[in-house]
C-alpha cells in the first residue's frame, strides 16, 4: 500500500474517531430528560345569578383580579350610566354574537353569565371578563337564536327583561307568568313600576320596597319614572330567566307583587292589586 493511501486511511480513521467521540459526548451531555413542568395554578370563581355589575366588580377585587372596582369599570362601563350624556366610548371586549346586540352607550351589565368558572390564577382581568361574556355566548344555542328572531324583540330587550325577572321573582314557575305581564305592560307603554329597577338606579340592596324619594330619582333605569323597559339590564340573569323572557306564559293578570318570602301575588285589576298591597 502506498504512503498516500495509508495517509488517507489514517486520516479517515482519525475523523471517525473524532466524530464518533463528539457524537458520544453530544449524546452524553445533551441526553433528553423528562422534567415535569409545574401545573399552572387555577382558582374557582362563582358568579351568582342576579348579581349586578357592582357585585361582580366587588367580587373580582376580593379575588385579586382587580385592584379596585374602577379597574373593572374601565373595561365594562359603570352601572346605571348613560354614556350618551358623557360622550365616553366603551371598549369592545370581544366580537361574540351576544355583544353585537349591546348598544355602545351602556355597560356590559347582563352579559356576564352566572356560572362557576375555573380560571388561571395569573389570568388578567380582561381574560376573566372575556370568559364570562363567552359563557353567555355559549348559552345561546341555535334554537334560542331562532326563538329570538321569531319573537319580534331584540336580544338586548330580552336580556333586559330577563334581568328584571331575575330580580323580581324568586321561583322559576312564576318567571314566565310575570314575563307575560311585563311584556304586555311594555307593549302598552305602561310604566313597569318595578322596585328592583329603582334599587339598581340608586345603588341599593337588601329590601323589597322603595321610598317615594327613590321612586322619583331621575334615571332611565327607573321604571316608575319612565315607561317601558329600563335603558339596559339591571343584573346578570341566569339562563332560566332568559328562557322565561323568550317564552312568556299567557295569562290574564296585569299586576303582581312579590312578598319577602318569594310568594307572588297576582291581580287582574288595580283594586285587586291595592288589596294585595295592604295584605303585605
Amino acid at each position: 500500500m502506498s504512503f498516500n493511501h495509508k495517509t488517507i486511511i489514517f486520516s479517515f480513521l482519525v475523523c471517525l474517531t473524532i466524530i464518533g467521540g463528539s457524537f458520544w459526548y453530544f449524546k452524553k451531555k445533551y441526553t433528553r430528560q423528562y422534567i415535569p413542568i409545574p401545573p399552572r395554578p387555577e382558582v374557582t370563581l362563582t358568579i351568582i345569578p342576579g348579581w349586578n355589575l357592582r357585585q361582580v366588580a366587588d367580587y373580582l377585587v376580593k379575588q385579586s383580579f382587580a385592584s379596585s372596582t374602577e379597574d373593572v369599570y374601565k373595561l365594562t362601563g359603570e352601572p346605571a350610566v348613560d354614556y350618551r350624556r358623557t360622550g365616553h366610548i366603551l371598549p369592545v371586549i370581544n366580537e361574540s354574537s351576544v355583544i353585537s346586540y349591546k348598544p355602545g352607550y351602556v355597560s356590559y351589565e347582563g352579559f356576564l353569565a352566572p356560572e362557576t368558572y375555573r380560571v388561571f390564577r395569573d389570568a388578567t382581568l380582561l381574560d376573566v371578563i372575556k370568559k364570562l361574556i363567552n359563557q353567555r355566548d355559549k348559552e345561546m344555542d341555535a334554537t334560542m337564536w331562532e326563538d329570538v328572531k321569531n319573537s319580534s324583540k331584540s336580544f338586548y330587550e330580552i336580556l333586559t327583561m330577563a334581568s328584571l325577572l331575575e330580580k323580581e321573582v324568586q321561583h322559576p314557575e312564576d318567571k314566565a307568568k310575570v314575563a307575560d305581564i311585563l311584556w304586555r305592560r311594555y307593549k302598552n307603554n305602561w310604566a313597569l313600576q318595578l322596585d328592583s329597577s329603582v334599587h339598581y338606579a340608586v345603588d341599593r340592596t337588601g329590601d323589597v320596597f322603595t321610598t317615594g324619594k327613590e321612586r322619583s330619582f331621575d334615571s332611565f333605569w327607573n321604571t316608575y319614572k319612565y315607561p317601558g323597559l329600563p335603558l339596559g339590564p339591571i343584573a346578570n340573569p341566569d339562563l332560566d330567566s332568559i328562557k322565561a323572557a323568550l317564552h312568556p306564559e299567557k295569562n290574564s293578570y296585569w299586576y303582581f307583587l312579590t312578598g319577602k318570602d318569594g310568594t307572588v301575588y297576582y291581580a287582574r285589576t288595580l283594586d285587586e292589586h291595592n288589596l294585595n298591597k295592604r295584605k303585605l
